[in-house]
């Protein structure tokens, strides 16, 4: 019998499951700081002695991230400037000494005097509304700290989901080239059977030899994407790249989305990097307005004791003084500089709002694409894949057909159910940033299934 085209066939299939590694790799290098949501806040370990499902990867993620832990050190450190911020600056205490009274002096009268000098304190006193100012300013960094360690959760949450998501599709996909293996191993043994009785041709065996061989190359690329998966999570696990990790739990069944307007509005009312460039704002809105105090003095007010006087009543001595805000141009620089940061901030959030608002767009429509395609899958092409091979093994079987037909069919298949596979992951996937960006969770169906065996 002549070869119809199969190994053509199966390099593409092959391109294929390569290509779907990559791009769910891809998947999750692309997603590169008040609360973040409950649902992503506990800390839990790993139990490796069962699968590992979604949230404990989340949470165990959430409890071991360095990165993480250098958040809450940063906003730590935002808390303890507030105080100083809007502190008076420390009293100054003031000593002259008359270095030729040293070994004591006569005074008025004859007098024998020791030795003699000035002491005084003063206080700088900024100008009314100044403190506090810099301790609002202070304040809006400490809120900056809180909404970009919330904004890092989500994005680690949303890291683990993915990663989750990859790993169960890769588990999936291995268990797929370990069942149409053993199915091409059994078509082998069937085209040696037909091959020795004077049934077919051999051909028929070399065709089922290299299937075989086009599967371990599959598999060895499942491998490979499995440890790069792997090396992944325990990088943000904090642990070494080679550390255990569980096989994942079955991945939810896929359920109807929110409509698309309802999650830009969460996400523009909820996401922390919004939160984020407001608390900026306020922050460079009393920046101008301190810069508006720059024009007034300072002031100094001080007491002291003047020594060298002869006049005892005279000694005590109080006082007051300011600074001359000369130097016009350089405040209306600074505060014209102010005033621009105001409005960069502005533009910032706008297009931060609009580049927000695009992201849950493409991820409910990448959402929507993965839900209306498990459906075909699971309805339409896996059935009808399945009943495919089923007709051509039992053609070839009763002696007619062509061994290419069966080969042909597998590989069809074998390509929908990796596609389900992969399409289960997208879909997961989209679920996973669809909360990041509107910093919620979604509901996610109880149900569980697998690729249809």
């Amino acid at each position: 019998m002549a070869t119809r085209g199969p190994p053509c066939l199966i390099a593409r299939a092959l391109n294929r499951t390569i290509s779907m590694s990559y791009s769910l790799r891809a998947a999750g290098v692309a997603l590169a700081l008040t609360a973040a949501p409950a649902s992503f806040a506990a800390t839990a370990e790993l139990d490796l002695a069962s699968p590992v499902q979604a949230d404990e990867l989340v949470s165990a993620i959430l409890s071991e991230n360095h990165g993480l832990a250098a958040a809450e050190q940063a906003l730590e450190a935002a808390r303890r400037r507030i105080l100083p911020a809007g502190a008076l600056p420390d009293p100054r205490i003031n000593a002259h000494l008359a270095p030729n009274t040293l070994d004591g002096f006569t005074g008025p009268g004859g007098v024998d005097r020791n030795a003699s000098g000035i002491i005084s304190l003063s206080q700088d006193l900024p100008w009314p509304g100044t403190l506090a100012l810099r301790a609002m300013v202070a304040e809006q960094k400490t809120v900056v700290a809180a909404q970009s360690r919330s904004a890092l959760k989500l994005r680690l949450a949303a890291l683990a989901r993915i990663g989750y998501a990859r790993w169960a599709y890769v588990h999936e996909a291995l268990e797929i080239n370990r069942q149409n293996a053993a199915l091409v191993e059994e078509l082998r043994r069937v085209a040696e059977s037909r091959y020795a009785a004077g049934l077919a041709e051999q051909q028929d065996v070399l065709q089922a030899e290299v299937r075989l061989a086009q599967l371990r190359r599959e598999r060895l690329a499942l491998d490979r994407l499995r440890s790069d998966i792997l090396s992944e999570t325990n990088a943000l696990l904090g642990k070494p790249a080679t550390a255990p990790l569980d096989a994942p739990g079955v991945l939810p069944a896929p359920t109807a989305l929110p409509a698309p307007q309802a999650l830009q509005s969460r996400a523009v009312d909820r996401h922390p990097r919004l939160k984020q460039l407001d608390a900026r704002l306020a922050a460079a809105q009393a920046g101008v307005s301190l810069a508006e105090k720059a024009y007034y003095p300072d002031l100094r007010f001080s007491v002291g004791y003047n020594g060298l006087r002869p006049a005892p009543e005279a000694r005590l001595t109080v006082g007051a003084s300011i600074n001359l805000p000369f130097g016009q141009a350089k405040r209306d620089e600074t505060l014209g500089a102010a005033q621009a940061t105001v409005g960069q901030l502005g533009a910032q959030k706008t297009d931060q709002q609009y580049l927000l608002i695009s992201q849950v767009q493409q991820a409910y429509d990448a959402g929507v694409e993965a839900l209306e395609s498990i459906a075909v899958f699971e309805t339409d092409l896996i059935p009808r894949s399945r009943e495919s091979l089923g007709a051509a093994r039992s053609l070839y079987g009763s002696g007619g057909g062509d061994f290419a037909d069966i080969v042909l069919a597998e590989q069809a298949l074998l390509g929908a159910r990796l596609d389900l596979a992969r399409t289960r992951a997208d879909y997961f996937i989209a679920i996973a940033q669809l909360q990041r960006w509107t910093a919620s969770p979604l509901p996610v169906s109880n149900n569980s299934s697998r690729v249809s065996q």
